[in-house]
């Protein structure tokens, strides 16, 4: 029981409604923006067709569609900064400007530490005097967010231009958004909308570390390839891939971020018999229960550290490969 709760406290970045409103900690680690203090920074907004994005009207005012930029050929690798916790440094365009990231293709949007955000220069993106607030079911513990922009980002040699974030309105944490991982300390989550628009992403887990190509396409290594997994767009979720359980077949988030085998929603167990995934069939697989009953399942860092995962949106596949020490 000890354990579930755990498991769920890291998850509550998963889409979950919650009510209620955030309590200030005692030590100062989070302290919320005073809402006269948000007001004034909000005043100053940028259109977001500035940077190419769009905007569109949605229940109680508007939004934005559209991402980052990459420049051609531009690759990179980065170390973990601790352990296999997919958590790397990321600078800006500046000396100042640095954070550490938390790389979690299962979110579908970015956010970002309102201190991290001013240190990085962060434009709020608003149209003819409205703002856009986040309005999705991801619990930032009762604080407010709001769409933004960076303008560069820098992983080594690589750079992204123009990164919608959400920022959120305290500094000191970014709260659940955090998964639960206290060290290293979390400055910002780069989530689905902005890691889908790389060629390829892979992660090794066993070796700590990531790579980057913004348009070279990956080329497998076929005597190590254990499968392809076909990747499943779920709207208002990040990266999933076609999967089954015991034979059913159905679409499985990848969690690189969450420290778990397996979760679902559908059914308290505590071993799910059999997870597919393309052809790699895992069997008596640790499982928690996820907070919300519809959630799609996900396969969680301890299930996928076995292999070398390497997403390649625009082709549609994620390929699982074995270490070539194995």
């Amino acid at each position: 029981m000890k354990t579930l709760l755990r498991f769920t406290l890291a998850l509550l970045a998963m889409p979950l409604l919650l009510a209620g409103c955030l309590t200030t900690a005692d030590d100062g680690t989070e302290m919320v923006i005073p809402k006269t203090k948000q007001n004034d920074y909000l005043s100053k907004t940028v259109s977001p067709q500035t940077y190419g994005f769009e905007v569109y009207p949605v229940q109680g005012g508007i939004s934005y569609r559209g991402t980052c930029h990459l420049h051609a050929r531009h690759m990179a690798s980065a170390n973990f900064i601790k352990g296999n916790i997919p958590v790397i440094d990321i600078r800006g365009s500046a000396a100042r400007k640095k954070m550490d990231a938390l790389l979690d293709v299962s979110s579908p949007s970015s956010w970002i530490e309102f201190a991290t955000s001013q240190r990085f220069d962060a434009d709020f993106m608003g149209w003819n005097d409205q703002v856009m607030p986040y309005r999705g079911v991801y619990n930032t513990g009762g604080v407010d967010a709001y769409a933004g922009r960076i303008s560069q980002l820098r992983i080594k040699q690589l750079m992204i231009e123009d990164v919608p974030f959400y920022i959120r309105m305290a500094t000191g944490s970014i709260g659940p958004l955090a998964r639960g991982i206290e060290i290293p300390k979390v400055d910002a989550v780069i989530g689905w909308e902005t890691l889908s628009q790389f060629e390829y992403i892979q992660f090794d887990l066993r070796n700590e570390s990531v790579q980057f190509s913004s348009t070279i396409p990956y080329v497998p290594h076929e005597q190590l390839v254990m499968t392809q997994a076909m990747i499943v767009k779920l709207p208002n979720y990040g990266l999933a891939v076609r999967g089954a359980i015991y034979g059913e077949s159905m679409p499985i988030l990848l969690d690189f971020a969450g420290n778990y085998n397996f979760a679902r929603g559908d059914k308290r167990v505590t071993s799910t018999k059999q997870v597919s995934i393309g052809d790699i069939a895992f069997r008596k697989v640790p499982t928690l229960m996820l907070p919300v009953h519809n959630s799609p399942p996900r396969a969680g860092r301890k299930m996928l550290e076995e292999y070398i995962v390497t997403i390649c949106n625009k082709k549609g596949v994620v390929y699982f490969e074995l270490h070539p020490e194995d």
